[in-house]
């Protein structure tokens, strides 16, 4: 199934969450100009496109799509940068209110992060399924991860305790007091075997 349809260029149509009047709106606009005509040497453009077209105000996709690209050799390279030099703010503490105000803004740039892994899953289970079904001694890790993802095998763990360079533990012994279950007397038998009986 696909998406939305992407456009190639930005639509003035929804970009901008408030009237010409408001305050901050003129540079708004003129910083969306420009953005449009930079798009060349935006490499997250189509994520903003997609933003848009769920319908997020330009600024905010723009924020949101930044956030959500890789760190490294990221355009503009700091949250100030894009601010001012991209979405026309004063600062980058409109950025920094929006996020506290809007819980979304960090959940989107969570899910577009891993957008890029989702986007191959179905092809990389199916794999993973064709390789486990081969008999081949070889593909015995993919069946052993198949078997894991679909909990029919668990791993066994064990846990050794040790003590320095896996020396034995010194000290006490550990004594481990169950709960009553209600299906003996009370009685306690010290005897060596325990009330065992051979």
């Amino acid at each position: 199934m696909e998406g939305p349809k992407v456009p190639v260029v930005d639509e003035k149509e929804g970009a901008f969450p408030a009237s010409e009047e408001t305050p901050g709106q003129e540079e708004s606009r003129v910083a969306f100009g420009d953005f449009q005509v930079k798009r060349s040497e935006c490499p997250w453009w189509e994520d903003y496109l997609e933003l848009r077209a769920e319908g997020w105000d330009w600024r905010k996709a723009a924020y949101i799509a930044w956030a959500a690209s890789p760190g490294a050799n990221r355009w503009p390279g700091t949250q100030e940068e894009l601010a001012e030099k991209v979405l026309g703010l004063k600062s980058d503490r409109t950025i920094r209110k929006w996020r506290e105000k809007h819980a979304g803004l960090d959940e989107r740039i969570e899910t577009l992060q891993v957008a890029p892994l989702l986007r191959h899953r179905r092809d990389v289970i199916d794999a993973l399924v064709k390789v486990a079904m081969d008999p081949d001694p070889k593909a015995h890790q993919d069946r052993k991860l198949f078997l894991e993802m679909t909990k029919d095998y668990r791993p066994r763990q064990q846990t050794e305790l040790t003590g320095k360079d896996g020396e034995a533990l010194a000290g006490p012994q550990v004594v481990v007091y169950l709960p009553d279950n209600g299906r003996d007397d009370g009685k306690v038998d010290d005897s060596p075997t325990g009330g065992a009986t051979e």
